[in-house]
């Protein structure tokens, strides 16, 4: 009777373990498709997340982070954490964060970081873009714990609150989503009510090529998602970009058109042809020249509330 018993707990117990295995192994694999930052168990001192290289355990509320991406230094701003690293572009930091990060060594260019100079901060985690950094993941991973996800594909709101159950703000970072869900509501029904049947266009004039910007990510879902305007025929639904000739131009009848701008002259020598000046949008006004650092180089709440800044006067509803 002894033995049937201990039997019976002994195929419990494994039933129980190999539960709680599989439950542990569809919340990894959720984290690594869903590209967040999910947190598997913690206690008073220790965070276990899982990310899209492993599994790190992170001090409980960590502050001293370092920042390999934009997108990681926006979120840390946004949640009130100051990052004590982040990387730079070749200009510097990014114009959005720019104030905000003015405290904050650089430890170099996101693509090849300085990894002495983020062992000399210190830092108590270590935010890794995986796609970039996977390769140095040892090196990273002996200086500080470290979470590696990509920037936010589409959405970055579920990647937000996932940042801030990790780092213990997830009322800040639930609060940041709910105010520009209302924001964008708002603008949103505005516009409709007056444009909605109106056509819109992101490009920029590179001095390789010309692209016209997408719905796939960045811009794109703050544009066509959140705000519902209408793309344009030329605008590649479900793609980042698409490079397009000077000959299809003549072709960007949009009836407003944002527009990024890399090279100057090159833009220069397209305003002075009949194709552009024929366009509705140039005859009506309506061409916009905005920032490309918030509009494609971050993605979050700091670079989305500006590109709804940029639209809102664009239709003169600003505040």
């Amino acid at each position: 009777m002894v033995r049937v018993l201990s039997l019976i707990i002994f195929i419990l117990t494994a039933l129980n373990s190999a539960v709680f295995v599989s439950a542990r192994a569809d919340e990894k694999a959720a984290a690594a498709s869903d590209n967040l930052a999910v947190v598997l168990k913690f206690d008073d001192k220790i965070k276990t997340v899982q990310h899209l290289d492993g599994v790190s355990d992170v001090p409980f509320a960590a502050k001293h982070i370092v920042a390999l991406h934009n997108s990681f230094s926006e979120a840390l701003i946004a949640l009130g954490i100051t990052p004590v690293g982040a990387v730079e572009r070749p200009q510097g930091a990014a114009e959005q964060l720019k104030k905000a990060l003015a405290d904050t060594s650089s430890v170099g260019d996101q693509s090849s970081p300085d990894y002495e100079k983020i062992l000399s901060l210190q830092p108590d985690l270590i935010l890794s873009v995986g796609d970039v950094h996977s390769q140095n993941n040892d090196l990273l991973q002996a200086i500080a714990p470290v979470i590696s996800l990509r920037e936010p594909d589409e959405d970055w709101r579920p990647w937000l609150l996932g940042l801030g159950a990790v780092l213990e703000r997830q009322e800040q970072a639930q609060k940041l989503v709910d105010d520009y869900n209302q924001r964008a509501e708002s603008l949103r029904e505005k516009i409709h009510a007056d444009y909605k049947d109106e056509t819109v266009l992101l490009m920029r004039v590179r001095q390789k090529d010309i692209r016209v910007y997408g719905t796939g990510r960045r811009s794109g879902p703050v544009l066509y998602r959140d705000l519902q305007l209408t793309p344009h025929a030329l605008v590649p639904v479900g793609k980042n970009y698409e490079a397009i000739s000077n000959e299809l131009i003549g072709k960007m009848d949009a009836d407003r058109i944002f527009l990024m701008v890399e090279d100057a002259a090159r833009l220069g020598n397209i305003e002075k042809t009949a194709l552009w000046q024929s366009l509705p949008a140039v005859k009506a006004g309506h061409v916009y020249k905005v920032n490309i650092e918030p509009w494609n180089q971050s993605s979050g709440p700091i670079s989305a509330g500006i590109i709804m800044d940029d639209v809102a006067r664009a239709f003169g509803l600003a505040d």
